[in-house]
């Protein structure tokens, strides 16, 4: 079993969310809704409801454990408001031994370099605790923000994918990267 997420940096907390972050999730996405609006599917309004976040936050536990997915949020050292959500998905045992990663961070966060910041201790504890070869991403074509981010990180373009995914009720054309463990 892996060790739960904890890392501190100079703007933030990453760690696993959980049961108690129900309210701040829910204020997150709320708050977020028009600025992560064109990156993220459609969502109903149920989506925003805490009982929904309850649900999620369960959901994402039960799938740590299970070995599936890390959902991880940052939290403001000084408020504990959650400013962003890195999110490793479909993790794949095997030959592979791989996954996904999605992120998001508050809008009036945006633009300050801090997802350079969180992102690469996340990365490295994808790495070592769960042992994970390839981690994946794929960004929208527009999404110029992500691509510079994910070049940075050291994610290698890798391909593109026509109507990969429906963002905002579109099926949109991505970019896929991939990091692969620098130390296998």
């Amino acid at each position: 079993m892996p060790v739960k997420p904890d890392i501190i940096t100079l703007s933030g907390h990453s760690r696993l969310i959980n049961t108690g972050d129900t309210a701040e999730l829910a204020n997150y996405y709320s708050r977020n809704r028009t600025h992560l609006a064109p990156w993220e599917p459609t969502r109903t309004p149920g989506f925003y409801k805490q009982e929904t976040m309850l649900h999620r936050i369960l959901a994402a536990e039960g799938a740590f454990y299970a070995d599936k997915e890390v959902n991880i949020g940052v939290f403001n050292p000084q408020n504990q408001k959650m400013i962003a959500s890195i999110d490793f998905s479909q993790i794949v045992r095997g030959p592979m031994q791989a996954c996904f990663v999605g992120y998001s961070i508050d809008a009036q966060y945006q633009g300050q370099g801090l997802m350079q910041e969180f992102m690469p201790p996340c990365l490295d504890y994808m790495f070592h605790q769960f042992n994970i070869h390839r981690i994946m991403a794929t960004y929208m074509t527009t999404n110029q923000r992500s691509a510079v981010l994910l070049e940075r990180l050291g994610f290698e373009k890798e391909g593109y994918a026509k109507s990969y995914l429906n963002i905002a009720g579109t099926w949109e054309d991505h970019v896929l990267t991939a990091l692969v463990n620098p130390q296998h």
